[in-house]
């Protein structure tokens, strides 16, 4: 049996925690026993009762605190840990110190595509898992030894991700199967790309077309603003944090994801799960997950996404042969099982080493 202790500083919930989690609940419980070290008020400790792990509230406000150091080193020799897993700023300095003081080994996960400030917890890692290729480069370019660097893509639930159209967005909004509903889910923030999908949308002239936002964050009031003063009040629906997201997605006709930076593009992988054909700004990791499913945009060029947008929409056709093919992309290189066959690959590797 080989224990791994997973470290997380972050309190959010997000694309990052929803990975820990599903790659937690998915290993194979004969094979893997894992250990949670996170605050107290993260929303992964509050969500623990549907995570298969046992938890350990450990503060970690600061990346230098010897009081965490000596908990995540106490519980590592309480529980005969054998692999210690980081995933945060924070935690990755914690982590990786508890882990080198006990011995062990230990793993970094990056997630984001934003520049690191140095390489160097990076390089006390034994291994850095990165979520597409596109931040494994990065990575390289920014001082990370290039061998302690492996590529395991974020997998997507395909029994709850699918191509299950039941009209329940439809029923609740109040549309007819006859309008097309373009959406993105995504965290309400500026990389995200919203404000650029907006005037894109005002330039479209299709009548029968509306946009859903799903999402909440620190954007949400300049985009409803936003909407205001581009009159698309009619056109544009904002529903805020949606837990039935896996639900409501195959109600979509056209995905998009216009960000200025991604690691990988998730919620387009989420989106192609569920048969729906998708758009994505050419950056990070998006044309990694944007193939035959869907067409890549210039970043930050409004033009560009209309021109795509009215393509999909004048054809019913090529949406659907776009939703399938996205369909069997996930299901082939993209799925929770992907994902976990190659993290529970690298623990045996690495275990084997010790």
């Amino acid at each position: 049996m080989i224990k791994i202790l997973e470290t997380e500083s972050s309190l959010g919930w997000g694309g990052q925690e929803n990975r820990t989690a599903r790659l937690i609940n998915h290993l194979d419980s004969t094979q893997f026993k894992v250990y949670v070290a996170t605050p107290k008020d993260a929303e992964l400790y509050k969500r623990r009762q549907g995570i298969r792990a046992e938890f350990f509230p450990v503060e970690m406000r600061k990346s230098y605190s010897l009081k965490a150091i000596w908990q995540l080193y106490r519980i590592i020799k309480k529980e005969k840990i054998d692999i210690v897993s980081t995933h945060s700023g924070k935690d990755a300095w914690l982590g990786v110190m508890a882990a080198r003081l006990a011995g062990v080994k230990a793993i970094r996960t990056r997630h984001l595509q934003t520049p690191i400030s140095s390489p160097l917890s990076y390089n006390l890692h034994d291994k850095v898992v990165c979520v597409s290729d596109f931040v494994k480069e990065d990575l390289v370019k920014r001082g990370v030894q290039k061998g302690r660097l492996c590529t395991i893509h974020t997998g997507v639930d395909v029994s709850k991700y699918a191509p299950r159209r039941e009209g329940i967005l439809r029923r609740e909004l109040g549309l007819s199967e006859e309008e097309i509903l373009v959406g993105i889910v995504a965290v309400l923030r500026g990389a995200k790309g919203h404000k650029l999908l907006l005037e894109a949308f005002a330039k479209l002239s299709s009548p029968m077309v509306r946009l859903i936002i799903i999402g909440d964050g620190p954007q949400r009031e300049n985009i409803a603003l936003m909407i205001e003063r581009l009159n698309l009040q009619e056109r544009v629906m904002m529903l805020g944090h949606r837990e039935d997201v896996a639900k409501i997605m195959p109600d979509l006709d056209i995905f998009v994801l216009p960000s200025s930076m991604e690691a990988l593009g998730t919620a387009i992988l989420e989106a192609s799960a569920c048969g729906v054909a998708v758009l994505g700004s050419n950056v990070g990791g998006i044309p990694e997950c944007v193939r035959e499913n869907g067409q890549l945009f210039e970043a930050g060029d409004s033009d560009s996404l209309v021109k795509n947008l009215q393509v999909l929409i004048n054809d019913t056709s090529k949406r659907k042969e776009r939703g399938a093919k996205g369909r069997a992309l996930v299901e082939e290189e993209f799925s929770v099982e992907a994902m976990v066959r190659k993290t529970e690959g690298l623990y045996l590797a690495m275990e084997r080493e010790q």
